[in-house]
């Protein structure tokens, strides 16, 4: 690893190389690819203003390097460098519905359980729990995000 190199870079550097060689070989020629991978967060998505209170105000190494990584393919020009071998690469924004947990609770355990050191005491877990409760719809805590949808194909 070079001097300033995140792991969390290199993972995705590694992540791009795959795709555009074992990944690509996974699709026999003529067949497409669609995924989607977030967004950056405006100031006014729901997710954002929703989810705020998760955040430290100074993460610590790991904190920054699972941010980065989640973060690796919301910037197009980086999901087109890793779809380079593809054809017909389209990186569009849309907005979906994602479902974050059956409800409060699972909701913000959810978040917790994708950052390292994620366990809370029960008083603070309690506290965070009010942040995603105008969004819990009997059927789940439920939330616009904005994502890109992304499709390519194998030549």
């Amino acid at each position: 690893m070079t001097e300033g190199e995140s792991n969390a870079s290199r993972r995705a550097t590694t992540s791009m190389a795959w795709s555009r060689s074992a990944g690509a070989r996974a699709l026999r020629p003529g067949g497409r690819l669609a995924f989607v991978c977030p967004r950056p967060p405006g100031p006014e998505a729901e997710q954002g203003r929703t989810f705020a209170r998760l955040v430290d105000e100074k993460p610590g190494p790991d904190q920054v390097a699972a941010r980065t990584a989640m973060a690796s393919l919301s910037d197009p020009a980086r999901v087109r460098q890793a779809l380079a071998g593809y054809e017909e690469a389209t990186v569009a924004p849309v907005t979906v519905e994602t479902v974050w947990g059956r409800d409060v609770r699972d909701a913000v355990e959810f978040l917790l359980s994708r950052a390292p050191g994620g366990a809370l005491p029960a008083s603070r877990l309690a506290g965070l729990e009010e942040a995603p409760r105008p969004f819990d719809t009997g059927t789940g805590v439920r939330m616009r995000a904005d994502v890109w949808l992304v499709t390519a194909g194998r030549p």
